[in-house]
């Protein structure tokens, strides 16, 4: 059974996301707090805690994504899985990079949201739906050494488009509509944008290409 701390100010939000674990079989407590001080005392008192969900926009002078850090450091114990209204690559790098175990928006279907909870506490990571092995996560940000032996070869000069509209926060439909091509167009370019990197889902080639400085955050 999982123990939760949600760390988010919005008192309707907690209450609301506190109902919807509730009917998880999964979930044995959650708390709540409204600032990272708060959070930090709170896993101090609670060594219990498995997993942190944590805001990104926190009302206070340290926010979530610089709080993702901290925890990781003072409880290497607790996983954290960040939750947010921002879909902006650049965040979900950030989060990956600070040791977060996921990344999902806040208009997630309660199910998914207790979902990404479960993998979280058992070692997986899922980013906006996406599950990547831990392992992958960490050869991404491993060093140069490892980025250069995945370097991409060969990407045309549309699925370079592509890459760095995905990673400008741009949905498949605002892609397709930006580049004049089919939805269907548009998964074919991600398709092969993916086998080039050599990896499964655009969060790792997103992660990668920011990394080695081929598209910009």
């Amino acid at each position: 059974m999982i123990n939760v701390l949600l760390i988010e100010d919005s008192a309707v939000f907690v209450m609301g996301l506190k109902m919807a674990l509730s009917g998880s079989s999964e979930i044995a407590s959650v708390e709540s707090v409204a600032t990272p001080g708060a959070a930090v005392a709170f896993l101090n008192a609670h060594p219990e805690t498995d997993v942190a969900v944590v805001d990104v926009t926190l009302e206070s002078e340290t926010d979530g994504l610089t709080l993702l850090g901290i925890l990781r450091e003072a409880f290497p114990f607790v996983r954290t899985l960040v939750l947010s209204h921002y879909k902006t690559p650049a965040y979900i790098l950030k989060a990956i990079s600070s040791g977060a175990s996921g990344y999902l928006a806040k208009d997630s279907a309660p199910e998914s949201i207790a979902k990404a909870i479960a993998d979280a506490a058992g070692g997986k990571s899922l980013f906006f739906g996406e599950t990547i092995d831990a392992d992958r996560i960490t050869r991404i940000f491993g060093g140069e050494e490892i980025l250069q032996a995945r370097k991409p070869q060969g990407l045309t000069p549309r699925e370079l488009e592509v890459l760095q509209l995905t990673t400008s926060g741009y949905s498949n439909a605002q892609i397709a509509s930006a580049l004049e091509i089919s939805l269907n167009t548009v998964d074919s370019y991600k398709e092969r944008i993916k086998g080039k990197f050599g990896m499964d889902s655009m969060v790792e080639c997103v992660a990668c290409a920011v990394k080695r400085g081929i598209v910009s955050a």
